[in-house]
């Protein structure tokens, strides 16, 4: 056992003081007459000997109170070193979390500058001996080593925010084995203790998987803010999938106010296509508000915009980017087989939006798929295993798929590629109940179809349809539902952009194609099957990017702003190549923003943001932490907090076994008992 402050034991020598009370006070006679002495002499022998074995408790007790409160001075602790192994060096594992919620402001600074000053000077006082493993969200290859103090120093200055985002026991794990390794191949470990800063955020700080470890010392250094508080976009879409010259959008923007106070007239500042506009909303305290944004597309071409919030603490998460494209064509690929009707081609070749092509089922080749946006099966009975392989191929790189039978279905050739689709199957002809009962208005693909919604619409007559059986796999939505309850027509739920008719457009199947529902049902069809990217990605998750146009390959592909110019990896995938965004040095170099995706030409635009999972303000409280750890077996557990600045708080991580508090409340129940004796031993 060692003392902070052992001057404090020259306090002992009071000790003698009441010894000297004692021998002195209690010593002092007083002298009573009787007429007869015999029995007083007996009762006046009894009484000394209680009142001697009363004074000398007191005395002890007093001994005992002074020597605890001395000691209490002295904050007697036991050191580190004298509970591990001998023979080796001890080691100082830090980790600092410098995730981008650690960019809130504290009472001196970034909560992330206050935890590398309180590092420093953690640092500054550790042996030359103690070897430092440094860990950041990064855990890059510099951090997977043991330095001296002096290089912890020189890399502290380095730590700057990120986007990567680590669980905490990933990172306690991850230490645990380098340490366990290093000891078992280069040195030899003797102490081992580690401290995190956090703010132990509840998204992020999971203790779950950590794994048992009752002989290592833990210190959890808690980071907190000056106010719990954000404001920050959560989400941006469009109401309709689909964006044309001349018509209205609907841009969705969903904010959260993560705070325990409501925001009035908080500025939403929106900046799309030339367009700046300003709104200014009230959002509840802990709760989300959606609001919409109208304007109308000009022209046509690659789009890009952002949306702000103004906030007071967070900072990162206030911009969210995003980008589209409106296009000036889409091309469309029709198959026509023996029931084909004219009709359809008929349809498409009413507006200059669409550019058709036409072949027979007995002419096509997978060539024919380059640069279409849709393809049309149209009175097609058997597809052959070539053909669906090109189809299934087509619609997993983003093309779209419109399946129209013919009147004499071979049902196992259709069936295979509605099972690769994730489609139902189709089974026998019915013919009763097939009048058409309701349009599924809510679905996206009626959006904007219609002024009102009817209930009682004049429907095209359907007078046998296929028999439509969903199978395990697959997922899809009705859009037009008969009487029986059987789909008329289905678009595939996912990826995946599929749609069929479970009837023939042949004149013996009905006379859907003579109403006005036959020509709205193909354009918007056409219309959805513009090939669309993501409006925006997240940097940190794995992700990829289109590239719809065929590449040179000559070139490597580029994304470039103003100030950043990466090379992304390329992954193909069926027919269409892709950028993937995942890796370390994405996550390193990439930051929030848009980006010009550039082959030869500008051929996208590509829209960034940093992950939301921070966004929320909600952390674990003291209490919180150290049940989570300790639920795990971790036994040595010494907890800190940031609260008023680094400078107001020490960690001291050479004597974890603290004592001073328990002498202090020995010294007080031993002042308590004399008190009692005092007044309860008469």
């Amino acid at each position: 056992m060692k003392f902070v402050y052992p001057e404090f034991l020259w306090s002992l020598f009071a000790l003698a003081i009441p010894i000297i009370i004692h021998l002195f006070n209690f010593r002092r006679y007083k002298t009573l007459y009787f007429s007869s002495l015999k029995f007083i002499k007996q009762v006046d022998q009894q009484t000394k000997s209680t009142k001697k074995l009363k004074h000398l408790l007191l005395l002890f007790l007093r001994i005992f109170a002074l020597t605890c409160l001395i000691f209490a001075f002295a904050q007697p602790f036991i050191p580190v070193e004298s509970n591990s192994e001998s023979g080796g060096k001890p080691v100082l594992a830090i980790y600092i979390d410098n995730s981008f919620s650690m960019t809130a402001k504290g009472t001196e600074g970034e909560l992330l500058s206050e935890a590398r000053e309180l590092t420093r000077k953690l640092l500054q006082n550790v042996s030359l001996e103690t070897r430092i493993l440094l860990s950041t969200n990064q855990m890059s290859g510099i951090e997977q080593r043991l330095i001296t103090k002096v290089e912890a120093l020189e890399l502290l200055d380095k730590i700057e925010p990120v986007a990567l985002v680590r669980k905490l026991d990933d990172v306690l794990n991850r230490q645990r084995s380098f340490i366990d390794k290093e000891s078992e191949t280069n040195q030899k470990v003797s102490s081992r203790q580690y401290v995190f800063f956090s703010d132990f955020q509840k998204s992020t700080a999971r203790f779950a998987e950590l794994k048992e470890d009752k002989s290592s010392f833990y210190y959890p250094v808690l980071v907190t803010p000056q106010e719990k508080s954000n404001v920050y976009i959560d989400s941006v879409w469009f109401s309709s999938p689909i964006q044309k010259i001349g018509q209205n959008n609907e841009l969705n923007v969903r904010i959260v106010n993560s705070s325990s106070e409501a925001l009035t007239n908080s500025e939403l500042h929106c900046e799309v296509d030339g367009i700046k506009r300003d709104v200014f909303l009230d959002i509840p305290a802990n709760d989300k508000i959606t609001t919409v944004l109208n304007y109308t597309e000009k022209s046509g071409g690659l789009k890009s915009g952002v949306l702000s919030v103004k906030d007071k603490q967070l900072f990162w998460d206030d911009d969210f980017y995003f980008s589209y494209f409106v296009a000036n064509e889409t091309k469309i690929l029709v198959i026509n087989g023996e029931q084909s009707v004219t009709a359809v081609s008929q349809v498409y070749n009413l507006e200059k939006f669409y550019t058709v092509k036409t072949i027979d089922e007995n002419t096509f080749t997978l060539d024919a798929l380059e640069q279409v946006d849709l393809v049309f099966l149209n009175g097609v009975n058997e597809i052959p295993s070539g053909m669906a392989q090109n189809l299934k191929s087509f619609a997993q790189s983003g093309g779209s798929i419109a399946l129209f039978p013919g009147t004499k279905v071979e049902t196992t050739s259709w069936n295979n590629l509605l099972s690769d689709l994730k489609m139902p199957t189709l089974g026998r002809l019915v013919a009763s109940g097939t009048k058409i009962d309701k349009l599924i208005y809510d679905d996206p693909f009626f959006f904007g179809m219609f002024e009102k919604q009817k209930s009682n619409l004049n429907l095209p007559a359907v007078s046998k349809v296929y028999q439509t059986n969903a199978q395990g796999n697959s997922a899809f939505y009705k859009l037009i539902q008969l009487q029986n309850g059987m789909p008329l027509l289905v678009r595939s739920e996912g990826d995946l952009n599929t749609f069929l008719f479970s009837g023939s457009l042949d004149p013996s199947f009905g006379t859907f194609t003579s109403d006005a529902l036959f020509p709205s049902i193909l354009l918007r069809i056409g219309e959805m099957s513009q090939r669309k990217a993501p409006i925006s990605l997240t940097i940190g998750k794995e992700s990829y990017f289109p590239l719809y146009k065929k590449q040179s390959g000559e070139k490597p592909i580029h994304i470039k702003n103003e100030t950043v110019d990466f090379i992304p990896p390329i992954k193909k995938r069926g027919l269409i190549h892709y950028i993937s965004l995942s890796g370390q040095e994405a996550l390193e170099i990439l930051k929030a923003g848009t980006y010009d995706v550039i082959d030869e030409n500008k051929e996208a635009i590509l829209s960034l943001n940093y992950d939301r999972l921070e966004s929320s303000t909600d952390c674990f409280t003291k209490s919180e932490i150290l049940t989570g750890l300790d639920n795990q077996l971790l036994k040595n557990i010494s907890f800190s907090e940031i609260a008023d600045g680094q400078s107001l708080t020490k960690i001291d991580i050479e004597k974890p076994f603290e004592y001073w508090r328990l002498f202090l409340l020995l010294a007080l129940l031993f002042i308590v008992s004399e008190m009692l004796v005092l007044k309860f031993w008469k």
